[in-house]
């Protein structure tokens, strides 16, 4: 079995490197062995940066990857685009989680713009009341509904599959995606509008139009 975990340390503190992979089941098993093997060395809270080779590819696994690293009493305070080779680390691209905003629900609510290089991750349904903008990023489990202005990337359904649903007040966003269903040419809504999945694509309709089914 190929080592999917590992863990690099740099100037900039400690990166939880995820090698490139097939087996998201496989990716989640590594990762609760490594992390207990080093359950020594964390204290619980501690943070790390979080890096995922081909993350494109792998971003609808993101929320599930977030949800076990948390679970084992870790917390990410960014997530970074790049690779490894060797003792090498080669960092291309980098956001900021938004950590605040958890309720008992299981919905993360956010009250606050989220801006350029910001990430927000989470496992079921997320609430943000402000904007989107261009260069961040939400990755929900579940549905996604933004009372403000998008322009930045929104990932909904990566747990819950094509029942979730994006509703915005307006938005021109630079990719949109439901499930395994992606859409990148969006155009841009100065309405309420909700997106959705039929017939194997995502659909867009205004609030007042929208028919389920």
């Amino acid at each position: 079995m190929r080592d999917l975990i590992d863990f690099k340390m740099t100037k900039e503190g400690l990166i939880l490197l995820v090698r490139d992979y097939e087996s998201l089941e496989e990716v989640l098993e590594q990762l609760g062995v490594r992390i207990s093997q080093m359950s020594g060395f964390f204290a619980k809270g501690d943070k790390i940066m979080l890096m995922i080779e081909n993350s494109e590819k792998h971003a609808p696994d993101m929320p599930k990857i977030v949800a076990a690293i948390r679970n084992s009493g870790l917390e990410i305070s960014q997530i970074l685009v790049g690779s490894a080779v060797g003792e090498n680390v080669n960092v291309s691209g980098r956001m900021k989680m938004v950590e605040e905003g958890d309720t008992k629900s299981g919905t993360k609510v956010v009250k606050k713009n989220l801006r350029s290089g910001q990430a927000l991750v989470h496992p079921g349904d997320v609430i943000v009341v402000g904007n989107v903008h261009a260069g961040a990023e939400i990755m929900a489990g579940g549905s996604i509904a933004v009372f403000g202005h998008v322009k930045g990337i929104l990932r909904a359904g990566l747990n819950e599959g094509e029942q979730a649903i994006i509703a915005v007040l307006s938005m021109q966003p630079t990719l949109i995606q439901i499930a395994g269903h992606i859409l990148r040419e969006v155009g841009s809504y100065d309405e309420p509008v909700v997106a959705y999945v039929k017939d194997n694509r995502v659909v867009i309709d205004k609030v007042k139009d929208v028919k389920f089914g």
